[in-house]
């Protein structure tokens, strides 16, 4: 009997991509192997990642996946075969309004809307990141107005992003606010967490949090790594600085989540 089958006869094994499982945001062979061996015993796999559809539902193929995803940081769910939606929880326009009309001139914002990014005024990063993604950019009069409001993406300097992530914090208790990068703050409605997205998703398949491991490395991941029956954190990550006691993997680099996956299947 292997480890896994010690520790539960159902397993869901989820994971945050970026780096969690992937290397400079590329699919190692190594990776490839062992979903296909995952797929092969039967064993459930998927991930939970703040990337947009698109880029996921490309990786979810690189990656042998056969369930739902979870994308743009837990608010929408996705059939892989098919594409199609499972849900998608949108940002309400009131609170769309509150944000945008008040945020620091310095910020530059960016909305996520039926798989696409619109702006106001297009910035270098935004362009960047849509290039990389393979993702259109829009650019509108006014960003209210966009139905469908998924995520709002706020890019600035760390010190103004520091500041307007601790000030919807404390302000916007009905939305779920993230910091994923040092120049970036995230906004979702509050059903859009990865953790909300999770028991949903274990509903979906019929198991328990008993059942699941969760591998991540951002603050996104913390609530979702105490919430699941084994949890780990990446070493060095912010999210293991975050919980120094709790069980960790190595870096992608050095094969950390596909080194200790294939020790206990």
């Amino acid at each position: 009997m292997s480890i896994i089958e010690r520790l539960t006869t159902r397993p869901l094994i989820l994971t945050d991509l970026d780096g969690t499982i992937l290397h400079d945001g590329s699919v190692l062979e190594e990776l490839e192997n062992l979903t296909s061996k995952l797929n092969n015993f039967g064993i459930h796999f998927t991930f939970a990642t703040g990337r947009s559809k698109i880029p996921a539902l490309k990786y979810a193929k690189r990656l042998n996946i056969n369930i739902p995803i979870i994308c743009y940081g837990g608010a929408v769910m996705t059939d892989v075969e098919t594409g199609d939606d499972i849900y998608r929880h949108s940002i309400s326009k009131s609170f769309a309004i509150q944000i945008i009309e008040n945020l620091d001139p310095s910020i530059n914002i960016a909305l996520y809307s039926n798989d696409q990014i619109y702006v106001t005024k297009k910035f270098q990063w935004i362009e960047d990141y849509c290039e990389r993604q393979e993702i259109k950019l829009d650019q509108v009069n006014d960003l209210v107005q966009i139905p469908d409001k998924i995520v709002i993406l706020l890019v600035g300097s760390e010190k103004n992003i520091d500041d307007v992530h601790k000030n919807l914090k404390d302000n916007y208790i009905n939305l779920e606010i993230n910091k994923t990068f040092n120049n970036m703050c995230e906004i979702s409605s509050a059903r859009g967490s990865k953790i909300k997205a999770t028991k949903d998703l274990i509903k979906l398949l019929n198991l328990s949090k008993d059942d699941l491991f969760y591998f991540g490395d951002g603050p996104a991941d913390l609530d979702l790594i105490k919430f699941a029956k084994y949890g780990f954190t990446v070493k060095g990550s912010l999210a293991s600085q975050m919980m120094p006691c709790n069980n960790s993997i190595e870096t992608p680099d050095k094969l950390g989540f596909i080194n200790y996956i294939n020790s206990i299947i």
